[in-house]
């Protein structure tokens, strides 16, 4: 083997995590409020600002649904793995299993 671990419990526990980080910065007064560009008192000045904002926005959006993204995937790959368990838990499980004989073998 090369070492890999994965533990579904961690794993779920990340993307949980992730979730509500997101969550808790998306409600974030800071992301809700901008400076009024028009106030800062010059034309250059107010036109720059606006663009920060917009792109300050655009770029807190971006990392928002990254973070969601990234949380949901984490979550999946963590039913993915102890599904993967159990079934493996399963098969090997299988493996010793004595085969039914007499009439409970029949089916």
């Amino acid at each position: 083997m090369n070492g890999f671990e994965a533990d579904p419990v961690l794993l779920g526990a990340a993307g949980r995590r992730f979730g509500a980080l997101a969550a808790e910065s998306a409600a974030c007064p800071e992301l809700r409020y901008a400076a009024k560009a028009e106030h800062a008192g010059d034309v250059l000045l107010a036109g720059a600002l606006g663009e920060l904002q917009d792109a300050s926005t655009r770029a807190a959006g971006l990392l928002l649904g990254d973070a969601r993204e990234l949380g949901a995937r984490l979550e999946q790959a963590a039913r993915l793995y102890a599904a993967h368990d159990a079934d493996v838990h399963d098969a090997v499980g299988l493996i010793g299993a004595p085969e039914p004989s007499g009439p409970a073998g029949l089916g």
